[in-house]
């Protein structure tokens, strides 16, 4: 668990934009900037003396965005291609017509409250005089999501065993993303390499991740989810045009049974390939806690992770590409083969509220079960987790729309969960200090 003098101590204070102004002297003597490749500054990844994987330089765009002509400035030749708007409207110079809804951005719980409302600030145009958004025209595409959507694109679609993946009926592609903290191996603490702003980092072999946050994120998280399911509900009449968030509260149970050796011809060669060797192979059965019925058994791969540090705010990210498989045995084969599973994979009691907006799906859960304590008693272990799902078949249509030349929005798809982490992360420390206050 993280300790709570570090949350309180791990967001420094925010750094003035007058420091970061220098003077055309110091513009001269400044260093060149690193290559736009090395997404963390190159050498600080790691001080090792093993040789590091450098990351691949591609001479052209990817190819879901290959309708970007850079060097003649053009725009897209389907609007769907480029990434969401976030600074002023591009209108060179010209007043922009009003509009009558606000597409800025989501209400926050704050505007719910009765104040006053906000002073009409004027329009950039007003403000700077003819504008444009860049030298070329155009907003140039936000690193990050790119990195995150090349990430999801290669791994996917592009992936050696895509076909064979997508002729097997009952496998399936699970991306999430899962808030904790990055941690690193040589002083296990949390990572620190000296960065300012949120960025992804290489896996060199020394950096873990642990998918847990403290009791107090857990409560402060799941008030902040509730106020927005009020809203966004239908039936709040200040809901100003929201996307409903739909909740569901679940409690399940998770038993973990190894797959004896016999039966690991069973799985297909795409699963085989991806599963870790020299390490039991787990089928997982979940039951409603209340009924026990069984709702699902399930064998888990992973094709490939993705971690987001974010310096400045208590929580880091994983992201993760992983394939499911309904398993088609029954749970009594499983039972008599896994004998003494109960000794090596604890149960999981799952307590776990769903928020569901559009393509996106926020589960935050407390996860107890029982661990070997001194001597031979048992102690009650609770975890508590955040993750953000994005829907599989909407990801999967997008990403073959692209491949095809079809109009898409899959920059958009992909930067709406980016987003939904960017959301997560760095409101943690505000809900913390509403909840201490």
């Amino acid at each position: 668990m993280i300790d709570p003098e570090r949350e309180r101590a791990a967001t420094p204070a925010k750094r003035k934009l007058a420091d970061r102004d220098l003077s055309p002297q110091e513009l001269e003597r400044k260093e060149s900037r690193p290559p736009p490749a090395e997404v963390n500054g190159g050498p600080t990844l790691s001080r090792s003396p093993v040789a590091q994987r450098r990351k691949k330089i591609h001479t052209t765009a990817p190819i879901w965005a290959q309708q970007w002509n850079a060097r003649e400035g053009k725009r897209l030749k389907l609007a769907n291609f480029e990434l969401q708007k976030r600074g002023p409207p591009h209108v060179n110079g010209r007043p922009e017509p009003k509009q009558e809804t606000n597409t800025s951005r989501h209400t926050s719980p704050e505007a719910a409250r009765s104040v006053p409302p906000p002073v009409q600030e004027p329009k950039a145009d007003n403000l700077l005089g003819p504008w444009e958004e860049s030298i070329l025209g155009t907003r140039p595409y936000e690193e990050l999501s790119r990195q995150v959507a090349d990430f999801l694109f290669s791994n996917i679609i592009q992936h050696r065993v895509f076909n064979e993946i997508s002729s097997q009926r009952d496998v399936e592609y699970e991306i999430e993303a899962k808030l904790g903290v990055l941690i690193d191996r040589d002083t296990n603490d949390r990572v620190d390499r000296a960065i300012a702003s949120e960025c992804i980092l290489f896996d060199n072999g020394r950096l873990a991740f642990k998918s847990s946050m403290t009791e107090a994120m857990h409560k402060a998280y799941n008030d902040f989810l509730n106020d927005l399911v009020v809203e966004t509900d239908p039936r709040n009449p200040i809901r100003r045009n929201r996307v409903q968030i739909h909740y569901k509260h679940r409690r399940e149970i998770d038993k973990f049974y190894e797959l004896p050796m016999a039966l690991h011809n069973t799985l297909p060669s795409c699963i085989r390939e991806l599963l870790p060797p020299r390490r039991p192979v787990k089928v997982r059965v979940t039951y409603d806690m209340k009924t026990q019925q069984v709702l699902a058994k399930i064998v888990k791969a992973r094709i490939a992770d993705l971690h987001i540090h974010f310096p400045r705010s208590l929580l880091d990210c994983r992201i993760s590409i992983n394939l499911e498989m309904a398993w088609d045995g029954s749970v009594e084969e499983l039972e008599r083969a896994a004998v003494g599973h109960g000794e090596k994979f604890p149960d999981r009691n799952k307590d776990r509220l769903s928020y569901k907006q559009n393509n996106y799906q926020i589960d935050l859960t407390q996860v107890t079960q029982m661990k070997p304590g001194p001597g031979n008693s048992q102690r009650m272990d609770k975890e508590h987790e955040l993750e953000i799902e994005m829907s599989s078949g909407i990801l999967l249509d997008q990403q073959r729309r692209a491949m095809a030349s079809e109009s898409h929005q899959y920059p958009q798809l992909v930067e709406g969960f980016v987003d939904n982490v960017r959301v997560l992360t760095r409101k943690i420390a505000e809900l913390l200090e509403k909840q201490r206050g």
